[in-house]
């Protein structure tokens, strides 16, 4: 979020307080239109800063792509003492098959042992520059329940992107 833009929603803040303010000392409205519009601005307040860090860019838990293609990751492994529960970072790309140009998305996932396994190995490749494509399957981990820490993990596949088809060249 650029400066401009902190700076235009401060002032709207500003502005729609100073509107409250004089609607709370300067008319004659009733007391309980006035609680009305205080608790109408107060949910605004509030339903504004929970959904700022979505705008930000911060990852989401929500709408892993079926299929996508890996861009980077990053692992948080859990610590022992049990605060740090551990998390699962992807920048992440749609596949689409029309050809038009997706932006890439960052999602957060829970930490799961078996998940790790499989994003270690495509991690592995992806510095290899093999690019790597990501697959959400329905089938549950191995090792143990589909919930990591209260949270339901996601089971993923991981494999190499094809080489795109060139048509061959006549020579001339």
């Amino acid at each position: 979020m650029s400066t401009q833009s902190i700076a235009l929603l401060l002032t709207a803040y500003g502005l729609t307080a100073l509107l409250l303010v004089n609607l709370l000392f300067f008319t004659r409205w009733m007391w309980w239109v006035k609680g009305i519009a205080v608790l109408a601005v107060g949910f605004l307040f509030h339903s504004t800063w929970s959904a700022l860090p979505h705008l930000l860019g911060w990852p989401t838990a929500r709408g892993l792509p079926e299929r996508f293609n890996l861009s980077a990751l990053e692992i948080v492994e859990p610590d022992k003492s049990g605060q740090n529960k551990g998390a699962v970072y992807l920048w992440v790309t749609e596949l689409n098959l029309d050809g038009s140009p997706r932006t890439p998305r960052a999602f957060v996932l829970p930490f799961h042992p078996e998940l790790q396994t499989k994003l270690a190995m495509a991690g592995t490749k992806l510095r290899k520059n093999m690019p790597q494509v990501g697959e959400v399957v329905d089938t549950p981990f191995e090792s143990g329940p589909a919930t990591a820490h209260g949270a339901q993990a996601i089971n993923l596949v991981f494999f190499d992107l094809p080489d795109p088809l060139y048509p061959e060249q006549n020579p001339r």
